[in-house]
């Protein structure tokens, strides 16, 4: 594995000078970070040209009660997890990290004990638009998962969940699915097979799913499909996210971060079930 991340003495300052308070309790379970002048993929789907900062975004949710965060490598940087890991230094205990890693590279016991001791607690197939990877090439990865207990985060199209989570449900992998399910906006909740295919799963008691990117699938559906995902999964299997700085092609990033919260709000009135999946849930499965 690339070493660039793994160890630097300013970040290692960083940590040491972090602020003692205690931080707000909610917990943000899908964000972004990064920076306009870091390499990008090649396949890149959206190449920002602004800064989103981890700065930026404490300071964002901090005003909302917002005091910890997982942060998602993006599709855009490929598997240069590089600040990621830095991140990662800079705010022990308040960020934990799901990068994206190459089959290609060479994980050794020590880099996964790395990756564990500086805030990784999942990994990442932001494959949406891309081939389903030869998951053979994974397995030795996804065994590791596994064993640490660290969920796999699957960012595909709807239809293609039938095919994916029979197989990392039978091979034991917990899994995070993001956006509400990740259902197609035109069809909506209601009427996608992929969604449903989701909802059947719900019994395996692992997976969870992220209320997050509502802009993505349109309020509207997203309001429907929370009530759906409450019935099937229960507060303790889903999270909420801001999905913070709101990218994607093609679409409008007309929201704000604390839209994000009065959508969950609103859509989710009961203060006891707000709470599980603000705190309980993500505290418990990323090990805050």
């Amino acid at each position: 594995m690339r070493r660039r991340g793994f160890t630097t003495g300013a970040l290692a300052f960083a940590a040491t000078t972090a602020t003692a308070a205690e931080p707000p309790p909610w917990i943000d379970a899908h964000a972004h970070v990064f920076a306009r002048n870091l390499p990008m993929a090649i396949d890149a789907r959206y190449r920002p040209d602004y800064d989103a900062s981890w700065e930026t975004l404490l300071a964002l949710a901090e005003k909302d009660g917002v005091g910890r965060a997982v942060i998602l490598q993006p599709s855009f940087l490929g598997f240069d997890n590089a600040y990621l890991f830095e991140t990662l230094r800079a705010q022990p205990g308040r960020f934990r990290g799901v990068p994206w890693v190459s089959p290609s590279i060479k994980v050794s016991d020590d880099d996964w004990e790395t990756l564990a001791g500086i805030g990784v607690r999942g990994l990442r197939f932001p494959i949406y638009g891309l081939p389903t990877p030869q998951w053979s090439y994974y397995k030795d990865m996804l065994a590791k998962a596994k064993k640490r207990d660290w969920p796999i985060h699957l960012y595909v199209e709807s239809k293609r969940l039938p095919e994916l989570l029979p197989f990392l449900l039978d091979g034991g992998n917990k899994v995070v699915i993001p956006h509400y399910g990740m259902f197609d906006r035109t069809l909506g909740p209601a009427r996608d097979p992929g969604f449903k295919a989701l909802l059947e799963n719900a019994p395996s008691r692992n997976i969870w799913v992220v209320m997050c990117g509502a802009y993505r699938v349109g309020p509207e559906r997203a309001r429907s499909a929370t009530s759906m995902l409450l019935d099937a999964f229960g507060p303790d299997r889903l999270m909420w996210g801001s999905d913070w700085p709101h990218t994607d092609t093609g679409l409008n990033r007309v929201t704000t971060y604390p839209q994000t919260l009065r959508w969950f709000e609103e859509w989710v009135p009961d203060k006891a079930t707000r709470q599980t999946i603000l705190v309980d849930t993500p505290a418990k499965l990323y090990g805050f």
